[in-house]
């Protein structure tokens, strides 16, 4: 493989991921609350695994630093060891890739909540995951893989972090079988924010088997013209008795799946828990295909659990001045407008977990509008503030 960008083999071809880590080192006996840390311990065993993968057909070897942001690991006792845990982590997976293949920074979910719903600002939550894209792009990870995220304003901050770090990013959440992450998001929410945000994908990944996501991933492509990346889980997993789990679904028995994953439209696909090398390795046939085509899409707008068609939504604004407006706003009102002189980052968060509705802004000060939009867990429209707009794939509706 030439090392190009994740966007440039994107769109050339389809691309095959590694598959499991985490699940795959605890049925091979080792068992840890830190998987990230046996990149330090157990060297050996992780750059075994890359090779596996490398040698099975993967294009993509995914680092092991699933839980290498500071929340995560203050957790799980092993505080101030990110930078530690991430570097060494990268390095082995380059070592394995040689030119192969890309190496991805594994970038999971932080387990907490920014305000209203919990204490953390964006900006606490967005500091966690730059600190860790800017190590993990200083020692030569090629993107970011943000996966299995359930709250679409975490997973938007991680993107904006990766960028900033100088990383594209794959954003990949983690679904139910109606598509919907755990925090109430809808796939076509999920799929329009991070458009806007500037990934280089979107996706999903764990949770459940191929068979779920197959619809999932069509419903994405009528929505964004983003590559579909798709990494389920080998079935959906059995707890046993002795409180261990099991995956149902062997390398052929997945395969079937993840071959109408492919025909509805993925370019990229790999695996997730309880998958192994045998199950990439009998993928790999499946990749050898031209990109999927994109679909011509409409203007959309997305609020923190729905999305909406941009003009349809703003036929009938409504202009609000508290949050709680929200509450007592018309019912046949589709977009709410707030001003930047009258609201701060705070409220917009507060406003955010009240409605469905997506928000418009009526911008007077560049600095203030782009701040408001960086915090804000969707896409909203803009008036005036043309920059603020661009910087975050805001819908100018002048």
């Amino acid at each position: 493989m030439n090392k190009k960008s994740l966007s440039s083999l994107l769109s050339a071809s389809v691309l095959l991921s590694d598959g499991s880590m985490g699940a795959l080192l605890s049925s091979m006996g080792y068992p840890t609350p830190c998987p990230d840390e046996l990149a330090v311990t157990q060297p050996g065993v992780i750059l075994d695994i890359h090779r596996a993968y490398l040698d099975a057909g993967a294009d993509i070897l995914i680092a092991d630093t699933f839980g290498s942001t500071e929340p995560v690991l203050s957790h799980k006792g092993r505080a101030g060891q990110g930078e530690r845990f991430t570097r060494a982590a990268v390095l082995l997976a380059k070592e394995a890739a040689g030119d192969k293949a890309l190496v991805a920074l594994d970038m999971g979910p932080t387990g907490e909540f920014m305000h209203p719903v919990g204490k953390w600002s964006f900006e606490d939550v967005f500091s966690w995951f730059y600190a860790q894209a800017a190590i993990g792009k200083e020692a030569g990870a090629d993107f970011a893989f943000i996966e299995t995220q359930t709250d679409l304003a975490e997973a938007r901050a991680a993107c904006l972090a990766a960028r900033k770090a100088g990383l594209e990013a794959i954003v990949s959440f983690s679904v139910n079988e109606k598509g919907r992450t755990l925090t109430g998001a809808s796939l076509e929410a999920c799929a329009v924010s991070v458009q806007a945000a500037g990934a280089a994908a979107f996706g999903f990944n764990c949770s459940v088997g191929p068979d779920e996501l197959t619809a999932c991933v069509e419903r994405a492509r009528k929505i964004t013209c983003l590559p579909i990346a798709v990494q389920p889980n080998a079935g959906l997993p059995v707890t046993h008795p002795d409180g261990s789990v099991t995956y149902p679904f062997g390398p052929e028995r997945m395969l079937s799946g993840m071959q109408r994953i492919m025909d509805a439209g993925a370019g990229l696909i790999g695996g997730c828990c309880g998958t192994t090398p045998e199950h990439i390795r009998l993928m790999k046939p499946l990749t050898q295909r031209t990109p999927p085509a994109a679909i011509e899409q409409k203007q959309y707008l997305s609020s923190a659990r729905e999305s909406f068609d941009a003009l349809s939504a703003l036929e009938c604004p409504e202009t609000i001045s508290d949050p709680e407006d929200a509450y007592d706003a018309d019912e046949d009102t589709t977009i709410l407008t707030v001003s930047d002189e009258e609201f701060t980052c705070e409220q917009i968060l507060e406003l955010a977990s009240y409605t469905k509705l997506p928000l418009c802004i009526e911008g007077h000060d560049e600095e203030k509008t782009e701040a408001l939009l960086r915090v804000y867990p969707g896409r909203a429209a803009v008036k005036g503030c043309p920059k603020a707009a661009a910087a975050y794939g805001a819908l100018l509706a002048e």
